[in-house]
């Protein structure tokens, strides 16, 4: 339900971050942004949620420290690791402070640590270069232009309103002008229209977002789906219109603790596939890998077909078990998508997490049972004789394993 971009999460958040994957976030960054943010290399790598990031913006969390998915140390070392790589490629250290969004217009602390707060005290952008300076500099449209663009990221709509004015004063044909008024007005119409009516101008509005925010398009648009969230909280799901269900909004709001929330609260939404994903999507992102398995190894018993569609697809956000699953396709042995919750248990351990009282009542349920009781130290010779009487396949993989 969730974009899948350079902000997603491709790693658990536990998961050490080799020297080459942090090339290729920072490479990724720089590419989107133009610059490295230490915050925004954070968000990316899944070591800070935006729910997080955005209350610590807006005055609801005094800082981030306490919300890091890793300790603040582990956390310091990654981003001077990446400042170095980041020099080595040429950029220059720009000092650079934290301030709130919207009314909360004030200076943020990062935390206590103070290695934390050095490392999260510079940005990493190209050196200016000085012609591009004085043409910028010379030209007053220009920086209205870009005070518009942090205002309206900021939150700040009425100085965005002012700024707009005062550009429309001295350039009434500037080419923007029209975009940065409609971004205005669409905060202007907050709970106005039907709920389908304003899911429509938000799918429609993004695009402009981006093209006028850049990375930033998703602080402005946040607050937009957050309220399209809650006017549909409490709507049921609904199959020929999943996408106006509360979840949904939740996570363009990058909102995943309401997102699981709002899924749980539908009384059968373990029957539905696209509820299933979302919720191990919220999972995932909120650092929560072990429950994202639980439901990821679930849908291939209760919905095979979409956990193919799912495992399989280039944008499924664990490489780690999406490996596991292009291996499993590529066995000789007949296995069937049911099998792969058990098949998963024999090749990570970790996966023993996922309770065998989840396992249906079946003949691969009751294998799965039998197997998690095998690898979890119940090696009784009675339980591998089940096992083969169930599946003799699964039993022969477990006792290649042991010897």
């Amino acid at each position: 339900m969730g974009e899948l971009a350079v902000d997603s999460v491709s790693r658990p958040a536990a998961e050490p971050i080799s020297d080459r994957d942090l090339c290729a976030l920072v490479d990724g960054l720089l590419l989107e942004q133009g610059r490295l943010d230490p915050l925004g290399l954070l968000l990316a790598a899944g070591l800070l949620a935006y729910q997080d990031y955005e209350a610590w913006r807006t005055g609801r969390r005094a800082g981030i420290e306490d919300a890091l998915h890793r300790p603040p140390a582990e956390v310091s070392i990654l981003l001077e690791r990446s400042g170095a790589y980041a020099r080595r490629q040429g950029l220059a250290a720009v000092p650079s402070d934290h301030r709130g969004w919207g009314a909360f217009d004030r200076p943020l602390q990062v935390g206590n640590d103070p290695r934390l707060v050095e490392a999260c005290a510079h940005v990493f952008a190209p050196p200016p270069d000085r012609h591009q300076m004085d043409l910028f500099h010379d030209s007053s449209a220009l920086l209205l232009e870009e005070e518009i663009r942090r205002s309206l990221a900021d939150r700040r709509i009425d100085r965005a309103r002012d700024q707009l004015a005062r550009l429309m004063r001295q350039d009434p044909h500037h080419t923007r002008v029209r975009g940065f008024l409609r971004l205005i007005q669409s905060v202007d119409e907050t709970g106005s229209g039907s709920a389908k009516e304003r899911l429509g101008e938000l799918d429609g509005l993004e695009p402009l977002a981006r093209q006028l925010l850049g990375h930033r398009a998703r602080d402005f648009l946040a607050p937009l789906w957050t309220d399209l969230a809650e006017r549909l909280s409490g709507q049921p799901f609904d199959q020929a219109a999943p996408r106006l269900h509360a979840s949904h909004a939740w996570a363009r709001a990058g909102r995943w603790d309401a997102v699981r929330e709002s899924i749980e609260s539908e009384p059968d939404w373990l029957a539905e596939p696209a509820l299933v994903l979302a919720h191990a999507e919220g999972a995932w992102r909120l650092g929560l890998v072990a429950a994202a398995h639980r439901d990821w190894v679930g849908l291939c018993w209760d919905h095979p077909d979409a956990a193919e569609r799912a495992i399989g697809s280039a944008t499924f956000p664990d490489q780690h078990l999406a490996g596991h699953w292009k291996r499993f396709l590529d066995l000789d042995d007949e296995l069937e998508t049911e099998d792969f919750p058990a098949w998963f248990l024999l090749q990570d351990r970790g996966a023993a997490a996922t309770t065998p009282d989840a396992a249906p009542e079946d003949d691969r349920g009751a294998a799965y049972r039998l197997l998690h009781r095998l690898v979890t130290g119940d090696d009784r010779i009675e339980l591998r004789r089940e096992l083969s009487e169930i599946h003799p396949a699964l039993l022969r993989m477990y006792l290649d394993q042991k010897s």
